[in-house]
């Protein structure tokens, strides 16, 4: 048995007249091209200025929590380094004064 899938609009096969369009649901396409076109546009324009800023507060924020930041450990090593290559050793001697040996 076949359904019929009347719905109120008209009678079956008879002519009617055209459904007014639907301003709220009908795309166009020449104001969505321009608008998928200025979103796009804009989102790599904002990509384009945002990047490098974003770099620059990076580095930034590198540079003092990690490059400035104090390094105790780093200090007393550097400092007992220091101290050894400038007499503080076994043979009392002093690093330019091996190297100046060596040249001869």
């Amino acid at each position: 048995m076949a359904q019929s899938h009347h719905h109120g609009d008209h009678a079956p096969g008879a002519t009617h007249k055209a459904v007014a369009i639907d301003p709220e649901n009908e795309i166009d396409a020449r104001t969505a091209t321009i608008w998928v076109v200025a979103g796009a546009f804009v989102t790599f324009f904002s990509l384009w200025i945002m990047v490098p800023i974003f770099v620059r507060v990076l580095d930034e924020e590198r540079m003092t929590k990690v490059a400035l930041a104090p390094n105790d450990e780093f200090d007393a090593a550097m400092k007992a380094e220091n101290a050894f290559l400038n007499g503080e050793n076994p043979s009392k001697k002093n690093i330019q004064t091996v190297v100046d040996g060596l040249r001869k």
